[in-house]
């Protein structure tokens, strides 16, 4: 097999050994023939990195806000997507420093032995832990979502917490069978045998955590329709709960692919592409759906901030909010129409936001 990035002549099964499958996404007429056509995608890593890196600036910035700084949640946030980014630069880092030991050795500029085998196992050994740590925080922080819309539910919590449970035992079990030598030649570059074990229980909790969060969706719309009718507050409310939805099964068809991709029923390139995105997006997802929730002027803000739903209550109409951080005041325009509309006692308020610190 030819030194060089364009091989003449070469097959499939050759194909898959290269680092040639490293640099280019290739897409193969056929097993056995000698024409391919190669798409470069070296570009499209340190791309996704670009933008994590602008994300996590922005969520730091959003997050380390005076009037922000004084909730436990919003620190809580702030130090997992810190570790999370932590981690990914990490991960990058030693895929990187192994990469480049794999083209030299590719393009006969050193040996196998340049690096002793304990090094490079050491090396893929750490990679392989701090991907399989980003994999298990973003599984936290899509479960903590969830919880927190469901007001700490009891059966949520035991359910989401058997299933992060399940990935981490997953994760262990990988690292486990990673830490058995390979009978084979040294290879830098990630095997597609291993990380199966773990896709199952990720899986299962982005989507029951997904799924959790719909159905709240469903209840806080049906409740909103049912008290207040149709206004622009329910609509903003909707988009949020949009966006954490879609974005929730978005990142589970990621997951699909990465399995797909890892039973080599893509060409082999996919696979360890998809093994260097995934760990970005993993750190990316939260971050940007913080982001966004961090934002957003609304209610659903209340649950992630205070760390506890909207809630109504029987009582007599609140005075008008005192400060910008109280109650809406479209709630309160809302709740007064309805009273004077029909004469009666308004048949249920928000709590203010002096009482959901007091809880």
């Amino acid at each position: 097999m030819s030194n060089s990035f364009y091989p003449d002549n070469f097959f499939y099964d050759e194909y898959k050994q290269t680092v040639y499958d490293n640099l280019f996404v290739g897409i193969v007429y056929g097993e056995g023939q000698e024409s391919a056509v190669a798409i470069p995608v070296s570009e499209l890593v340190p791309c996704i990195t670009g933008v994590y890196i602008v994300l996590y600036v922005a969520s730091v910035h959003i997050l380390l806000k005076p009037d922000f700084t004084s909730s436990r949640p919003r620190m809580f946030m702030f130090g997992i997507t810190t570790v999370m980014f932590a981690l990914g630069v990490i991960t990058l880092v030693l895929r990187n420093v192994l990469e480049f030991q794999d083209i030299q050795y590719f393009l006969g500029t050193t040996s196998a032995n340049t690096w002793s085998f304990d090094r490079i196992f050491v090396v893929m050994l750490v990679d392989g832990t701090m991907a399989r740590l980003m994999y298990i925080l973003s599984d936290i922080v899509c479960a903590w979502r969830a919880v927190v819309l469901w007001n700490r539910d009891k059966r949520v919590i035991a359910i989401l917490l058997l299933l992060i449970l399940g990935t981490t035992a997953a994760a262990g079990c990988e690292l486990g069978l990673n830490l058995v030598p390979p009978s084979g030649p040294i290879s830098f570059q990630p095997q597609s045998n291993g990380p199966l074990i773990m896709v199952g229980p990720t899986l299962a909790t982005n989507l029951v955590s997904t799924g959790l969060i719909a159905w709240k969706a469903w209840q806080h719309r049906v409740s909103v329709r049912k008290h207040l009718g149709e206004g622009t507050g329910s609509v903003r409310v909707d988009r949020v709960f949009a966006l954490l939805i879609e974005s929730g099964f978005l990142y589970c068809c990621l997951w699909v692919v990465y399995l797909i991709s890892a039973l080599d029923m893509i060409p082999p390139p996919g696979f360890i592409v998809m093994d260097d995105i995934l760990v970005l997006i993993s750190g990316l997802y939260p971050t940007l759906i913080i982001i966004f929730v961090a934002m957003q002027k609304s209610p659903v803000e209340h649950y992630l901030t205070y760390s506890t739903p909207m809630q109504f209550a029987r009582g007599p109409v609140l005075a008008p909010p005192r400060a910008s951080g109280d109650v809406p005041l479209y709630v309160y325009k809302t709740c007064r129409e309805n009273a004077s509309n029909s004469n009666k006692q308004v048949p249920s308020v928000m709590r203010t936001s002096d009482e959901e610190r007091s809880l």
